[in-house]
């Protein structure tokens, strides 16, 4: 400790010319006095120190290693900040890529409205072969009304339970046409503000400076 305390005064006392101008000192703080060394100093280790020329000029400043407390808390500022950039470059592909599919808002609207009436059309399909399951139902269920107080043929029991099958497959086919219809509209209502929004900013002034 003496020693490098007597290292330090030497350096400030030597004149410029006796001092040699490549040499590195390194010196930190140590229970608020300075140490130095040509070396970094054991007090030095796992603080802050600076590099400086025997002039007294810094070099460059090494910060203090983290704590794995503020290294886990670095690493997970770092994982949030790069997950908000990869969200908004992917919104800025999101937003290109509508600017340049679509024209104008009423270029949206047709479209959406293409998509609607495609589906609505396959939907009525779907509504009229449940239409003619039902009608195929209702005459096997009139057949049925002979066989109340006898057996029921085996070959009629079979079609019921088929034609059951059938009204609910269909049942299920159109309950999807029609979600599948409010989804259009929910994502065409979606790419339509978006829309709006984004060349509403494009088209306001900008602020003079």
């Amino acid at each position: 400790m003496r020693r490098l305390a007597l290292l330090c005064a030497l350096w400030v006392v030597l004149p410029v010319g006796a001092q040699t101008p490549s040499r590195t000192v390194f010196c930190c703080s140590d229970n608020g006095h300075q140490v130095c060394g040509d070396v970094l100093p054991p007090q030095c280790y796992g603080k802050s120190y600076r590099e400086m020329s025997p002039q007294g000029t810094v070099r460059r400043l090494v910060e203090a290693p983290l704590t794995p407390e503020q290294l886990a808390r670095k690493e997970a500022e770092d994982r949030a900040r790069r997950a908000e950039q990869l969200r908004l470059r992917a919104e800025q592909r999101r937003n290109q890529s509508l600017l340049e599919t679509y024209s104008s808002v009423a270029d949206i609207d047709a479209r959406r409205d293409r998509a609607i009436q495609g589906v609505q059309l396959e939907l009525k399909q779907a509504e009229a072969v449940r239409a003619q399951l039902l009608q195929k139902r209702s005459g096997l269920t009139r057949e049925a009304e002979f066989y109340q107080k006898r057996g029921m043929p085996p070959s009629l029991a079979a079609a019921l339970r088929e034609s059951d099958s059938e009204l609910a497959a269909q049942g299920v086919v159109i309950d999807a046409k029609k979600r599948d219809i409010e989804a259009i509209r929910t994502r065409y209502e979606q790419d339509r503000s978006r829309y709006i929004a984004l060349t509403e900013s494009r088209s306001a002034p900008q602020p003079q400076r």
